[in-house]
């Protein structure tokens, strides 16, 4: 009875005071808790680690089971959340609850709801962690994260089958003491197993899924790696003679270290002590050296001499679209007017829309100066079954050969019988920092496509001083003390301009994207320079 009668008296109190009556003393109901349940587990279960959420407002954290599952009860919360908790091995993967009002969610937390993550962040998942301001609370939205979802799926198509999967909500038993996990777990496992064949971390994978790299991208970095070098996966290749008319199709086997190009079978021998670095038998009797970057293009240079290969390029062979060549590009080439005269440095400007029809470009001289193409002489690409793309325009018609990084940026190589383009978008590039190096192997191509190899082919640069407000930066060669000073974006975006001193030559020079190589040619027409940078 006395619960009764207090049950009535404060649903008396609360008629008042919606009538205007009462003292003002009421109190207001608390906000209900919002609880977020799921499983932590990379393959096999995150035990004992600690959960942390965010949400647009409220915070919580909470403790894994031994079988890595959790519960977070975060009062007066607000969605969306983005959750974290950290492996073993110090990587850090996150996860993520949608908008909406409901005041229970499901969020399991693995390498692949971090891909997710990335898919929704469009950048760091770390920083879409640290930050969640209203600008990563607007991502996630139910239609976003489906949208995530799907992409991911996509770019892991013959790797992972998520088919009908949800890595986030799809329940989650993570393998424990005498569990081998359900099946969502052991998706987790073969993921686990291609990082570790390809030499790849799950945070290269993100990165590429937060840049929209793609499906090619993604898939070539995903190919299994040889022992000695990341870089050198197995797959189809485009072998490009520099200064060929077409590339030949070549199959390498990473594992066994053979590149399959029609019935030759060419060996790949390991250099002691220098990761990345192979000989292969060149032409009469030669030995040419083969330089691996981490992006899984290659330089193969022969020894100077008459009788002997052209430089070659091994690129992956990807299913770039069309669409992808669509912008504003830079084209650094070494090409000849016809076999009688001398090949010389060449730089262009073009742009490109998305049907694959140029609708301008230009031939450059010394650092300002550029001369429009005709109309007539602009081309029109298409593309071709293998991977390639003809370019066709009033002169007739060449090849290009596209390769797409897992920065979601297009490199691509144009050969002929009279030399070569190497060509990437004008995507401004940022400034080193003070104290930045690196270290890489520098060939130079002079008049007849001669190559040399600078210092036996290996150098190393710090950055030394750093000018924000003229965007330029000087570095040191630390084989010899030499200082070069160079300025960013000039003289187009993604370019770079060294002028003449009496340390160097002047030289506009180019990075494409995260491919590990730096193209380079000289002012004055004379040579043109291609490093790859090493592991």
């Amino acid at each position: 009875m006395k619960a009764k009668h207090l049950f009535l008296t404060g649903l008396a109190a609360a008629v008042l005071t919606a009538c205007g009556g009462g003292g003002g003393d009421s109190t207001a109901t608390a906000p209900a808790a919002t609880k977020i349940t799921g499983t932590a587990a990379v393959g096999a279960a995150l035990g004992g680690a600690t959960v942390q959420a965010k949400c647009a407002n409220g915070s919580g954290t909470a403790t894994t089971a031994a079988d890595g599952t959790f519960t977070l009860s975060i009062d007066g919360a607000t969605r969306p959340c983005v959750l974290s908790v950290k492996t073993p091995d110090g990587t850090t993967l996150h996860s993520v609850v949608e908008a909406g009002t409901s005041t229970t969610a499901v969020a399991n937390i693995t390498p692949l709801t971090e891909l997710v993550t990335a898919s929704l962040a469009q950048g760091s998942t770390a920083a879409f962690f640290d930050q969640f301001d209203a600008t990563a609370q607007a991502k996630l939205t139910s239609g976003n994260l489906t949208s995530a979802t799907d992409a991911v799926r996509l770019v892991l198509t013959g790797v992972v089958d998520l088919t009908s999967v949800d890595p986030l909500k799809d329940p989650l038993v993570a393998a424990n003491g005498a569990n081998a996990g359900n099946a969502q777990d052991k998706l987790l496992d073969q993921l686990g197993d291609r990082l570790e064949a390809s030499k790849t971390t799950l945070g290269e994978l993100s990165s590429a899924v937060a840049s929209n790299a793609g499906a090619a991208a993604v898939q070539t970095a995903l190919q299994p790696a040889a022992a000695s070098c990341a870089g050198l996966k197995t797959g189809k290749y485009h072998v490009i003679g520099l200064g060929s008319a077409a590339a030949e199709a070549g199959d390498l086997d990473a594992a066994a270290l053979k590149l399959q190009i029609g019935n030759e079978t060419v060996p790949f021998t390991a250099v002691a002590d220098d990761a990345c670095r192979f000989t292969v038998p060149g032409a009469n009797g030669t030995t040419n050296t083969v330089m691996v970057a981490k992006s899984g293009i290659a330089l193969a240079v022969p020894p100077a001499g008459p009788m002997t290969d052209l430089p070659t390029l091994l690129v992956p062979a990807q299913a770039v679209a069309l669409a992808d060549l669509a912008g504003d590009w830079n084209g650094l080439g070494m090409e000849r007017d016809h076999s009688g005269t001398p090949y010389a440095s060449r730089r262009v400007t073009f742009s490109i829309d998305a049907a694959g029809k140029l609708t301008k470009g230009a031939d450059c001289s010394g650092v300002n100066t550029c001369e429009a193409w005709l109309p007539e002489e602009l081309p029109t690409l298409s593309a071709n079954a293998d991977g390639s793309f003809k370019i066709t325009d009033s002169f007739g018609s060449q090849l290009a050969y596209a390769f797409k990084g897992t920065d979601g940026q297009v490199t691509v190589v144009i050969t002929h019988d009279d030399g070569f383009m190497i060509a990437a978008k004008q995507v401004a590039r940022p400034l080193p920092v003070v104290g930045a190096t690196n270290s890489y192997w520098d060939t130079v191509l002079l008049g007849g496509l001669v190559p040399t190899l600078q210092n036996g082919g290996t150098w190393s640069t710090v950055v030394t001083v750093v000018d924000a407000q003229t965007g330029s930066y000087t570095r040191k060669r630390v084989e010899d003390g030499r200082l070069d000073s160079w300025k960013v974006n000039s003289p187009a975006n993604g370019l770079r301009y060294r002028a003449a001193s009496s340390n160097a030559s002047e030289m506009i020079s180019m990075v494409p994207g995260n491919t590990g190589l730096s193209l380079g040619i000289a002012a004055n027409g004379s040579f043109y320079d291609i490093s790859i940078n090493r592991p």
